[in-house]
């Protein structure tokens, strides 16, 4: 039986949920050793962003035999324990991190040896999305369409809510079909990041979405793709595929794999493939998502000061006098402010960061900045 939110024939529809990146720009919660994705920053429920990443995958995919998640070796055992569900097997691993489009293809590589029929959408492990039952639909959606057009890639747009300069946006092309009650069109261009002015304009014109960075394709054209755009990502995982099958010792099979995979170039999809696809090869769905890619401190506060309708956003051991707009989470120690506007206050066991909010987003040059007169400890 079906219902709104399954979709008939799926069989051969996967999720690989991007699990690998060790992103610092939620420093100094977010580490090396324990990335975004590890930790709950907004749910009422204690869930981490990756538990409700594979909640809201597993309403369009309720067979979890079909998810997988790409990961580095270092969060095996952290994310096998948090998803009890997933099967060891469905851990897809990178010898090291090298970019989205190694990650993606080695993940298609994969699957398509187990099911050559295989459509696949890859989704981040690390973002916020509040009315999940759009997220869904919009997914099963971008899966019919990648089954009825096997040479597109797929793409979920967000329709924009705001002149955000942070995103990258798509610009709608022409209309192409009706499936699922969404409708489909091609990809005219990529914009990078505007500045404020032009970001002003696109959220004037309904043909501009903000590019979450979903794709959904068939695996097997998305790899003719790899090997048309990017041979050497085609070739070098081909070696690996033959190494893996053909060297039975494991210690020497591993540290090959690991030299072939170094070799790749550390190279983003966006740029290294689908940029470089003519519009009749790409195609993106419209989607009203209430969504966040938690990309900073202040992206947390907006989620929060939202949902809760408050000035200060507080967590742990905290006494305020007079303050607003302020986000202030205490591990172990009380943390008291008085006449603060516009900060943020983080407290670990080892760090503490005070920050305006609207400087945030400077945090790489902080982290770079630590990294040279500290050491890398505190990373």
């Amino acid at each position: 039986m079906s219902s709104k939110n399954s979709v008939e024939n799926n069989e051969h529809f996967y999720a690989v949920i991007m699990a690998g990146g060790s992103g610092t720009r939620l420093w100094p919660l977010s580490r090396k050793a324990t990335p975004k994705q590890f930790h709950n920053f907004i749910s009422e429920h204690g869930s981490t962003l990756l538990e409700d990443t594979w909640r809201r995958v597993s309403e369009a995919l309720p067979d979890t035999r079909h998810i997988y998640i790409c990961t580095a070796q270092i969060y095996r055992d952290k994310i096998l324990s948090l998803l009890p569900a997933l099967s060891p097997e469905h851990l897809i691993i990178e010898p090291e991190p090298r970019g989205t489009t190694s990650a993606i293809a080695l993940s298609a590589q994969y699957i398509a040896k187990q099911d050559p029929e295989a459509i696949i959408a890859t989704i981040a492990s690390d973002h916020v999305i509040t009315n999940e039952d759009t997220f869904v639909s919009a997914l099963l959606a971008a899966f019919e369409t990648a089954r009825k057009f096997p040479q597109k890639i797929v793409t979920v747009g967000i329709n924009p809510t705001a002149p955000d300069t942070g995103f990258g946006y798509i610009k709608m092309g022409n209309d192409l079909d009706a499936i699922r009650g969404h409708r489909v069109f091609s990809i005219e261009a990529f914009k990078e990041k505007p500045d404020q002015k032009t970001a002003e304009e696109y959220l004037k014109n309904w043909e501009y979405l903000w590019n979450a960075g979903y794709f959904i394709f068939e695996a097997r054209d998305f790899l003719e793709k790899v090997r048309r755009y990017t041979p050497i990502h085609f070739e070098t995982l081909e070696k690996i595929r033959h190494e893996q099958e053909n060297i039975s010792d494991k210690a020497r099979r591993n540290e090959t794999v690991h030299a072939l995979y170094h070799t790749l170039p550390n190279d983003p999809i966006d740029t290294a493939i689908i940029e470089k696809l003519p519009a009749e090869e790409r195609a993106v769905i419209p989607a009203p998502l209430e969504w966040s890619d938690v990309g900073n401190w202040s992206a947390i506060f907006d989620i929060l000061e939202k949902r809760h309708e408050v000035s200060i956003i507080a967590r742990g051991n905290h006494v305020d006098i007079g303050s607003k707009k302020c986000l202030v989470l205490s591990n172990t120690k009380l943390i008291a402010t008085i006449g603060l506007k516009n900060v943020v206050v983080v407290e670990t066991d080892d760090c503490i960061l005070v920050a305006s909010k609207d400087k945030v987003s400077d945090i790489k040059k902080l982290l770079e900045r630590i990294r040279t007169e500290k050491g890398e400890n505190y990373l």
